[in-house]
């Protein structure tokens, strides 16, 4: 826990804060935070002027992107959320299909009981939709962390939450998670900005509450004085810390994808991650800008009309004039206001043509830059207009980088979570009573994922069982590949069970009501001795 009254974030997290800043403002989709943020120096402060918009260096360049520059004119901005599809996506490639958590033999002397335990635990819908929001988080801002809590008044089992690396200050070991802090902004006051800071490490957590400013921490109170960590108060023990029975961190980290390339060679930072917006932000920049120009290409093409003053009906003093477009008789007019097409035509359209083809190409072209960049396939993202024309095969292909990215990030969550798996399971051993003998982590197995359409599937299978090229066992595999072996068994059981009784009966040999047996021939009789050459045979043939 921090000692002094310093800046907050500590350094080098202020450094991450700011791409914190940016990946958030992103994902959320908001204009204003969007607009706030491109307008504003590197170092965080408004400018003064404009004229940051023809300088030189980091400074200009942010001013001249399309969301950094002045509204000095009445302009439509509108927002393509692409970086919240991307986000959304990662997550459902991730936990559309819940992982599954498996215990093999030796991992504990009561394997059954911890088993049905830890499907409660993590195989549950809230667990899984604690996943898919730490997912979204993780593709977002490079990484997301996940923390153990429980209230035996409230739960009747150790809970999980997803905490961004933008409320966390990691400490690393080897590059392993040693110990983290989260905090949160609890409230603001006359007094200044309260924080709540809450430390885990193997075997403890520990809770405080710090009174600062916005830009630094401040000073350490005793928790009492809000009412936000008045519970904390009650629990702590001498060193304002909750132990918690169990060795192991009850938090862990998932990063995103590494390397961090921004923060390859910084301490402290360089084990976070990358974001899936890393160097793609202007093509997001490019995209709302391609998008706007569209939308004002539609509001520029309004037909509107220029008519003559002399059809114009006054409508008193001070009141201007009006046209009726339904009248159909008029007042004559000179010749020269008749002439159609003329300079001083009565009435004159105006309708500019909306370049629909050219925008609809430059928007496509950008996000499918988007995507590639970020790792996806446009198949995923329902944009594929030739799904309908290509074969299984090729369906596939085309999600193949969708398919890699996605097995990339399973690694990272299965080498983070096994230990907290195992770390929760213990820890609910512990408070809500249990005999497990955990003797090893748990095993994340993230479902196949399959792309080929059902229908095609089968027929493909028909085909092989009709050549004699596939079991029974491998066909219920390969149309079922997230099936446990145990499931595989009975499914094949269950098959054959069924084959068994939809085949007839053969009928025993002799219980039929005609007499099969031929009949002798009438010249051979079966006790008459057989001719001993050829032409006896013959005769009695």
């Amino acid at each position: 826990m921090p000692e002094f009254s310093g800046a907050w974030p500590p350094e080098p997290w202020d450094v991450a804060q700011s791409a914190y800043d940016l990946h958030s403002a992103w994902v959320a989709g908001d204009t204003d935070v969007l607009a706030a943020f491109y307008a504003q120096n590197p170092d965080g402060k408004p400018a003064k002027t404009r004229s940051a918009q023809y300088s030189t260096g980091v400074i200009g360049k942010v001013a001249r992107w399309f969301w950094g520059r002045p509204p000095q004119q009445a302009t439509k901005r509108l927002h393509i959320p692409a970086a919240a599809d991307v986000a959304r996506t990662s997550a459902d490639l991730l936990f559309g299909q819940p992982p599954q958590w498996v215990l093999n033999q030796g991992d504990a002397t009561n394997l059954e009981a911890a088993q049905d335990r830890l499907n409660q635990l993590l195989e549950c819908d809230d667990a899984t939709a604690t996943f898919l929001e730490a997912a979204e988080l993780q593709a977002a801002l490079g990484g997301v962390f996940l923390r153990l809590f429980w209230d035996s008044e409230v739960t009747d089992k150790v809970m999980l939450s997803a905490v961004g690396p933008d409320a966390a200050i990691p400490e690393w070991r080897y590059g392993k998670l040693a110990a983290v802090t989260f905090w949160s902004i609890v409230a603001t006051d006359k007094r200044g900005t309260w924080r709540h800071l809450e430390r885990h490490e193997p075997g403890a957590i520990e809770h405080a509450l710090y009174c600062g400013d916005s830009d630094h921490i401040g000073r350490r109170l005793p928790l009492q004085e809000q009412d936000a960590t008045a519970w904390a108060a009650e629990l702590v023990d001498q060193n304002s810390s909750i132990p918690t029975g169990v060795k192991g961190l009850t938090a862990a980290y998932i990063p995103n994808v590494r390397p961090a390339r921004r923060w390859r060679n910084v301490p402290g930072l360089s084990p976070l991650g990358r974001s899936d917006f890393e160097g793609i932000e202007h093509l997001f920049d490019a995209l709302d800008e391609a998008w706007s120009s569209w939308m004002r290409d539609l509001d520029l093409a309004k037909a509107r009309l220029f008519v003559a003053s002399s059809l114009l009906e006054q409508d008193g003093p001070g009141q201007g004039a009006s046209w009726d477009p339904e009248q159909a008789i008029y007042t004559p007019a000179p010749a020269d206001d008749m002439i159609e097409g003329g300079p001083n035509s009565l009435v004159q359209a105006q309708q500019f043509a909306i370049r629909h083809a050219e925008h609809q190409a430059t928007c496509t072209a950008l996000m499918n830059r988007i995507l590639v960049s970020a790792g996806y396939s446009t198949g995923d993202f329902g944009d594929d207009q030739l799904a309908g024309q290509m074969t299984a095969t090729e369906v596939t292909a085309r999600k193949d980088l969708s398919n890699r990215t996605r097995s990339k990030k399973a690694l990272y969550w299965g080498s983070a979570m096994a230990p907290l798996a195992r770390t929760m399971l213990d820890l609910d051993e512990l408070v809500y009573g249990g005999s497990y003998g955990l003797q090893a982590d748990p095993e994340m197995q993230f479902p196949v994922r399959v792309d080929q359409d059902p229908v095609q599937r089968s027929v493909e299978i028909a085909n092989l069982r009709t050549a004699q090229a596939i079991s029974i066992a491998a066909s219920v595999r390969k149309i079922n590949p997230n099936m446990s072996s145990d499931e595989v068994d009975e499914e094949v059981a269950a098959i054959k069970a069924e084959l068994a009784e939809l085949a007839p009966d053969p009928e025993p040999f002799g219980d039929s009501d005609f007499d099969t047996t031929p009949e002798p021939h009438s010249d051979l009789q079966p006790d008459s001795p057989l001719p001993e050459d050829g032409d006896e045979l013959d005769k009695a043939a």
